[in-house]
């Protein structure tokens, strides 16, 4: 099969995939204020006095007796999304979205720390637009990496130790998903007695189990020693530069001051993105406790992670519906409006990240020797 042809039947799989998880999710959606009849049938509600509901009927609107229509969770009005949106208390929506704003800055502190870690010299400053850039790529390009393409590209421009800085973008991710995998893995444990927890834990346990897998792979020579990682590396093109990229990613685990640090960091990005769509959760007025979000949350964005849907779109707002609404007849609008403001409040905050990204392209990259006067190192050259 050809290369141009495996992409076309991926692309071809993802919108599928896309458009069927989105019809999912649409269908149990209401725009505007509805009703449900005893038969479950949906109406929508134009006005309501005194008991009684202007509803849209075949023959047009009419008006109902409000016990003519199912009581749900104490009410007989459901509400739509642009109700549910209407609602937004403002300095909560703005709480969160300061959180974010913490959330995508603290990502570009700890990727600076990881190159500094790797005697990459780059300053906090650089780094942090490089990572709004690929913050602005990530949520604008159809794909959850392409962000990190553009991430690795800009970095090599900067410095001559190649290699080596692509492979902590690489490690950035990993100990993001990681991060996210064990924080979600706490919360389960923390919150074993509601049954609500029994909905993430299947995911929980085997995203923790396949990361733990893959970090055995990765940071131990004990484990790449066992699978004989050499060989396989010592059959790719390249494989010095591969020698040099599995190095790097094994530095941090030998290191506990360092793994500390990047712990901790990674601790408060996954915190920060919790809090944040919980305040959002509060902003519309959703009744979904606290703890639910830190033990949710995780769980969605490492689902999303993996590449079915362009973008993940549609796959993050049916796991938001999927978790967080509170029984099979739970009304999904406002489950959908917080999916909404928690994809495109990230989305917005990071335009900033074009801006950064039109600087970069009009930047020169460093000469082939990394400057006047340095001695070539290890992991120089891509």
């Amino acid at each position: 099969m050809g290369r141009r042809l495996r992409k076309s039947l991926t692309l071809a799989v993802k919108l599928a995939v896309t458009g069927g998880v989105l019809w999912w999710v649409l269908s149990g959606v209401h725009w505007r204020d509805y009703a449900v009849t005893p038969r479950g049938r949906s109406v929508r509600v134009l006005d309501r006095r005194d008991g009684r509901l202007l509803v849209t009927t075949p023959e047009g609107p009419a008006w109902r007796g409000a016990e003519e229509f199912q009581q749900v969770q104490g009410q007989v009005v459901r509400p739509g999304i642009e109700r549910v949106l209407s609602r937004l208390h403002p300095w909560l929506y703005a709480s969160a979205a300061a959180l974010i704003a913490c959330q995508l800055t603290l990502m570009g502190v700890r990727w600076w720390y990881l190159l500094r870690f790797q005697q990459v010299p780059l300053g906090l400053g650089a780094v942090v637009r490089i990572m709004f850039v690929g913050h602005f790529f990530n949520f604008f390009l159809p794909g959850s990496t392409g962000g990190d393409l553009v991430r690795a590209y800009l970095v090599t421009r900067r410095t001559a130790r190649r290699t080596v800085a692509v492979a902590t973008v690489l490690l950035d991710r990993f100990v993001g998903l990681s991060g996210m995998a064990l924080l979600a893995g706490a919360m389960t444990l923390a919150t074993w007695g509601d049954p609500r927890t029994q909905r993430a834990a299947a995911a929980v346990g085997v995203t923790v189990a396949v990361l733990l897998a893959a970090g055995a792979v990765l940071f131990s020579r004990t484990v790449a020693k066992l699978l004989r990682l050499d060989r396989l590396i010592d059959r790719l093109p390249r494989r010095q530069n591969f020698r040099i990229a599995v190095d790097t990613l094994q530095r941090l685990p030998r290191s506990p001051r360092a793994a500390a640090v990047v712990g901790a960091m990674t601790v408060g990005v996954h915190l920060l993105l919790a809090a944040a769509v919980a305040c959002m959760g509060r902003a519309l007025g959703l009744p979904a406790e606290w703890h639910l979000y830190f033990l949710f949350v995780p769980v969605i964005y490492i689902l999303a992670a993996v590449p079915v849907s362009i973008g993940g779109l549609g796959v993050v707002e049916g796991l938001y519906v999927l978790f967080l609404a509170a029984g099979t007849d739970a009304d999904r609008s406002p489950i959908l409006a917080l999916a909404l403001l928690a994809r495109v409040t990230p989305m917005v905050l990071a335009l900033p990240g074009l801006i950064f990204w039109l600087a970069e392209r009009s930047r020169r990259g460093p000469r082939p020797g990394g400057g006047p006067g340095r001695t070539a190192q290890p992991g120089d050259t891509t």
